[in-house]
């Protein structure tokens, strides 16, 4: 993509933050999300492996052993530009990790891309992780520290301090949505 043809804003922040109901907030103003994750786990279904939170982590490291740093931020920009065809103009990236992801988006998107990072207290991050559920949540905070950790190793705290905006997210949901919507519609005018 030579000129920006769309708004891409990358989201990022650490488990439990509320990336993914920034992304719904956005998705409330028109925006179309890509989630990294889902890009790796599709890849991993193509591949012919089941896709397990253990399984899309392991290939994930493997792709980026094999393509480099940026190989997730790769395929990523693959299927943005297919929605960018099919004019889907407006878009948000979810589960951006390290800084070398976040310049190969800015190099392959231009000007069109900002990186918002969304904070959130750890312990309120740990009982959010934990009440929402799904196979990969922490079960104790060993594992919840060992995760963070994880995360931290992949480059996830530069990202989130050279970040081009903040969304605190330590209160009630509402408050959340309201200034999650507030910058969404400073960032289109």
């Amino acid at each position: 993509m030579t000129e920006p043809r769309a708004k891409v804003l990358g989201v990022t922040g650490m488990p439990g933050s509320g990336k993914s109901k920034f992304a719904q907030f956005a998705e409330e103003l028109g925006y179309h999300t890509v989630i990294m994750g889902d890009v790796v786990r599709a890849r991993v279904v193509e591949e012919g492996y089941e896709s397990t939170p253990e399984m899309s982590r392991k290939y994930m490291v493997q792709l980026r052993e094999e393509m480099g740093e940026t190989a997730v931020a790769h395929l990523t920009c693959i299927a943005i530009d297919k929605l960018v065809d099919e004019g889907k103009n407006f878009l948000v990236i979810d589960g951006i990790r390290s800084q070398a992801e976040v310049v190969h988006f800015k190099e392959h998107l231009g000007n069109s891309f900002v990186i918002i990072a969304i904070h959130v207290g750890p312990d309120l991050r740990f009982k959010r992780l934990k009440a929402r559920g799904r196979k990969d949540a922490p079960v104790t905070e060993s594992d919840f520290i060992k995760r963070d950790e994880s995360e931290l190793e992949l480059g996830l705290g530069e990202t989130i301090a050279f970040s081009n905006h903040f969304i605190p997210n330590n209160k009630s949901l509402e408050d959340f949505r309201e200034k999650s919507l507030s910058l969404l519609k400073e960032l289109e005018g």
